[in-house]
């Protein structure tokens, strides 16, 4: 059942809903003003200093004035007991609707919103208060593009209490941070990585990441390697592209360090990218029947950019030139004459060609370390890029006796490493268990590796299974093997960060999630039919986990609670 009204509100129509609770349109009985009220589950209510914590925190966010924030107005309890606190109504679309109405967004438009946004989370973050669950579902778009950020602030209170009391994590999995979901302390920083992934899921229209259950995520928000956004929306800047990547660094010190340096980012990309089309502007001639075009010259953007002069400014610049010769006459009258012009215009072209061909291909020495600098970075889908194009032609070389002052052991090294990014990428796929993939291409996998690649993805499929403490004690048997033979490899940086993760993990804590939410569900549900159903799930889920010790104090708590409704 829907409440009817809520303190001086009239409630008229439910707008929304989700974990937190359900959303309705009210109406003030005096002032006839319209404002959203968010109901809170009873369930959340009724822990231990819950509502008191709530109140303040209310408090702390009505002092936040900013365009971009939607308004809180305060809270209340109903006369049933509900707790609600009641917000600024948006008249509008989720950005979630906008983007799957669209598909994705032009990049402009992206740097717009994302200024807005950035705009909101500095005058939040310098008051204190940190999100937590930024997603295009807490975005609202006016109908004049205007972006307001809503349930601001509002998942710190649940953050508070749940993961002090149980443990767990709070936030959306899509968008989460790194360091929230291995339920870590949130920063600022942390906004700015669910930042990065709101621009990311804008310009391609889907998320960094994504999975069938929440804990292939949580993993993937850990460790998986997302596609370039330019893959999928390649007119975007490359500035904007470093952007988005940097804010979804995986170490939150790799990030930039506040709201303010991103807002001064998307300024410099919207510069930069104006400047490039002046420069195209001026490199615009008309021909002779009228019809515009624009030369770029032989660089590209990168050499208007510079300042230098492509073939349509130079040839303009030599007919304007020959113009003042033949009005100022004397010697130069010599060059009123079309065959001059052309022996002129060839000397042009042949000296063009000499300066390109004049220029030395860098050696094979040399590309090795240039592949070694970019292979010294964060592991990303380039790696894969700099093995095929760098590596793997300097592999060929080398196996044909055509390559001098290469070092063969580093090149070997080098393609390992790719190697091994490439098989830690395939541990988040779906594949049958014991259906290992090599990844050997020319230069090919050791029987050592293969085994060692072996070992590692039966950890994960023991993990996968719910054996988490086999899991554990595989995983750190192959640390050691790699500790030796492997040391400072990054596969052994891999496995150590992993085990280090796996560790703090409980026995049982996919589970026991799976047990709360079916139960939250059900206690929350006000519908009959749907209860049933609710728990026909969870009188299964328990049937499931029956006699798995690690899950006792959770199996009878839910049994308690079927109990007794």
């Amino acid at each position: 059942m829907h409440p009817e009204r809520l303190g001086p509100w009239q409630i008229e129509r439910r707008i929304g809903a989700g974990g937190m609770g359900n959303v309705y349109l009210g109406v003030h009985a005096e002032t006839g003003e319209r404002a959203a009220l968010k109901v809170l589950p009873a369930a959340m209510a009724r822990e231990e200093g819950f509502a008191q914590r709530f109140s303040r925190e209310i408090a702390a966010l009505r002092k936040l004035s900013h365009r971009n924030i939607v308004r809180l107005f305060g809270d209340g309890v109903s006369d049933e007991g509900l707790l609600y606190y009641v917000m600024e109504y948006v008249d509008g679309v989720t950005l979630t609707a906008d983007i799957q109405a669209r598909r994705r967004l032009p990049w402009r438009e992206v740097v717009e919103r994302t200024e807005q946004l950035a705009g909101a989370l500095k005058a939040a973050h310098d008051a204190g208060i940190v999100h937590r669950d930024l997603k295009p579902g807490n975005l609202m778009v006016t109908a004049d593009g205007q972006l307001k950020l809503t349930d601001f602030g509002v998942a710190s209170v649940f953050a508070a209490e749940r993961l002090t009391r149980t443990g767990g994590i709070v936030g959306t999995a899509d968008y989460m941070s790194p360091e929230q979901a291995r339920g870590q302390r949130c920063t600022p920083r942390s906004d700015l990585y669910a930042l990065g992934a709101v621009m990311y899921t804008m310009l391609t229209g889907r998320p960094p990441f994504t999975g069938e259950t929440t804990a292939e995520l949580l993993r993937k928000q850990q460790y998986g390697q997302f596609d370039l956004p330019s893959r999928y929306a390649p007119d975007m800047p490359a500035s904007l592209e470093e952007l988005v990547c940097q804010l979804l660094e995986k170490d939150p010190g790799r990030r930039p360090p506040d709201a303010l340096v991103v807002l001064r980012r998307l300024e410099q990309v919207l510069a930069k990218a104006e400047f490039v089309e002046r420069q195209l502007e001026s490199e615009t001639v008309v021909r002779p029947g009228g019809e515009a075009a624009a030369h770029a010259g032989v660089g590209g953007l990168g050499a208007v950019g510079a300042g230098a002069a492509g073939p349509a400014t130079t040839v303009r610049n030599l007919l304007r030139a020959e113009n003042q010769r033949r009005r100022s006459g004397g010697l130069s009258a010599v060059l009123d004459n079309t065959w001059v012009l052309l022996g002129l215009l060839g000397l042009l072209i042949g000296f063009g060609w000499w300066m390109s061909a004049g220029r030395r291909a860098p050696t094979d020495a040399a590309l090795l370390l240039e592949a070694e600098r970019m292979l010294a970075g964060v592991p990303g889908p380039g790696w894969l890029r700099v093995r095929d194009e760098v590596l793997k032609p300097l592999q060929e070389r080398v196996t044909a006796g055509g390559v001098s002052g290469v070092d063969s052991e580093r090149l070997s090294e080098l393609w390992r490493q790719v190697d091994d990014y490439e098989f830690v990428r395939s541990l988040g796929e779906e594949r049958e268990p014991g259906g290992v993939a090599e990844f050997s291409g020319a230069a090919g996998v050791s029987a050592v590796d293969a085994e060692l690649r072996r070992l590692i993805r039966r950890a994960y499929v023991k993990r996968q299974s719910g054996e988490l403490t086999g899991a554990r004690a595989e995983l750190a048997g192959v640390l050691r093997i790699l500790e030796r033979l492997r040391g400072g490899s990054y596969l052994q940086r891999y496995v150590s960060e992993t085990l280090e993760v796996w560790n703090l993990e409980r026995d049982g804590g996919g589970a026991e999630l799976l047990l709360r939410e079916l139960l939250r569900r059900w206690v929350e549900s006000d519908e009959e039919s749907e209860r049933q159903e609710l728990r026909g799930a969870l009188e299964a889920a328990l049937e499931l986990y029956d006699g798995r010790g690690e899950l006792a104090a959770t199996v009878s708590e839910v049994r308690a609670a079927l109990g007794d409704r």
